[in-house]
């Protein structure tokens, strides 16, 4: 079994939208609805991280649907949802990851079987350049992807890597860091998200997210 843990415990600062940026509307939905309304049509158990202070206006969608607080940082979060997780597998997703396609998670189902880990990715289209000292130095993008989410992996093998990293008093940006840092020989799958596929950050994020769900 795969247990899904999708994260909705932000605050949206960035957004500057004086709440949650995930309780924002489009098309009559709150952008949480959109992966989790996805995730249901699969058999997966579902495990939500919310703010607590989120909880009242979330209760009445999250009936039948495991949930757990957020902590401070993002891997707090993720740390606090993967151990409710009982699947074999668990599938990490950002809520404001609103347009995820069914074509990924399809495909990430059928390589579960295959690899220990797997992360959904994006090409990086512009020219990235690295500032050291003042100095630049241009990567070549050929070899660059942007991470995504969902990041998955083995169940046991994540709690032992986020374990190791609370030990450490180590934080991560994403899960597959954790897992590259703390099991370097294991091969990770890759699959490339859908375009639609970006994190709602900002109010020009936003806008356009409205602009393609119209479509």
């Amino acid at each position: 079994m795969i247990s899904v843990v999708l994260l909705m415990a932000g605050s949206g600062e960035r957004m500057g939208a004086g709440k949650n940026k995930i309780l924002l509307e489009a098309n009559n939905k709150m952008l949480f609805e959109y992966p989790l309304s996805l995730f249901k049509k699969y058999n997966f158990e579902i495990i939500c991280v919310i703010n607590k202070n989120d909880e009242e206006i979330l209760k009445p969608y999250l009936k039948d649907i495991k949930y757990t607080y957020g902590g401070k940082t993002r891997g707090d979060s993720v740390y606090n949802g993967i151990n409710m997780a009982t699947g074999d597998y668990i599938l990490i997703h950002d809520s404001a990851r609103v347009l995820l396609s069914n074509k990924v998670v399809d495909i990430i189902i059928d390589m579960s079987n295959k690899y220990d880990a797997i992360l959904a990715y994006g090409k990086v289209k512009d020219t990235i350049k690295e500032i050291n000292n003042g100095k630049l130095t241009t990567l070549n993008r050929d070899k660059l992807i942007a991470a995504s989410t969902p990041q998955c992996a083995k169940r046991e093998l994540l709690i032992d890597a986020y374990n190791k990293a609370r030990n450490d008093n180590k934080i991560f940006t994403d899960d597959i860091s954790v897992i590259e840092y703390y099991y370097p020989n294991i091969k990770i799958g890759l699959v490339e998200a859908n375009e639609e596929n970006f994190k709602v950050t900002t109010p020009l994020d936003f806008k356009i997210l409205k602009e393609l769900i119209k479509w």
